[in-house]
């Protein structure tokens, strides 16, 4: 399975650089995409939204989140090549707000075959949540966590998530992968990503819904805070930094 997996990453990936790139940017962050928006594309000056929003456009919006991820897939593909086919606005999976200034896409029918459509829409599926990966802090496990904690004297961060949880993907994608966050948690912290519906938390922690924060001082046994809810990236960053006085680490 792993084999064709890569065989239509590869081939996907090939599709969107012959295809898609010449309108469709790759890998823009979040903020700068909203910043462009607010100068009504100005900054940037992209003709079509970027790959990293149209990935997180059709895991967001295209099918079933809390269904198996291959069920979701099928149906994002059926999405893309009727799209592809015939485009319209109002079908769109990105924000009017951040495409109003783009000009219209033109139907391409015969563009692509049914095996091509399925590795384009592996390829933009997938791209999301790879691009988090590449740009993000590195998690462990909680065992792994506790070890490096002791040792390098940082406080254990547990995030609380779950796969199909908007606000989560939300987090992801606009705070966690800012070098700003990044910086401060590869310094003081050691990060935990723990999907609340099949994993149990740690100290007898309830969770909290989701996206949840547990901080726990390095010694891998004393809480410092527990909470929840979506944050912007300065207010992520005021939180870390007051779990860091409160910590005295």
């Amino acid at each position: 399975m792993g084999g064709v997996l890569s065989l239509y990453a590869s081939e996907g990936a090939a599709l969107f650089e012959k295809h898609c790139s010449a309108c469709h940017s790759s890998y823009i962050p979040m903020s700068k995409v909203i910043a462009n928006a607010e100068q009504n594309n100005t900054l940037l000056h992209l003709k079509a939204p970027t790959l990293n929003q149209l990935s997180f456009g059709v895991k967001l919006n295209v099918g079933d989140r809390k269904a198996d991820e291959e069920a979701q897939q099928m149906e994002v593909e059926e999405f893309i090549a009727s799209y592809i086919a015939s485009p319209q606005r109002e079908k769109s999976v990105v924000p009017k707000e951040l495409t109003h200034f783009y000009p219209d896409m033109p139907p391409m029918p015969d563009l692509l075959n049914e095996e091509e459509i399925e590795a384009l829409s592996s390829y933009i599926f997938a791209y999301g949540e790879a691009m988090i990966e590449k740009h993000s802090v590195r998690n462990y496990t909680f065992e792994e966590a506790v070890k490096i904690a002791k040792v390098q004297k940082k406080i254990i961060m547990i995030r609380g998530v779950l796969p199909f949880c908007k606000w989560c993907i939300q987090m992801d994608r606009e705070v966690m992968v800012e070098p700003e966050v990044r910086e401060m948690l590869e310094s003081s912290f050691v990060v935990v990503k723990t999907n609340v519906m099949t994993e149990k938390l740690p100290l007898g922690m309830k969770s909290l819904g989701t996206p949840s924060f547990y901080f726990i001082k390095s010694d891998g046994e004393t809480i410092i805070d527990q909470l929840n809810g979506y944050g912007d990236k300065e207010e992520f960053l005021a939180l870390l930094r007051r779990i860091k006085e409160e910590a005295g680490e």
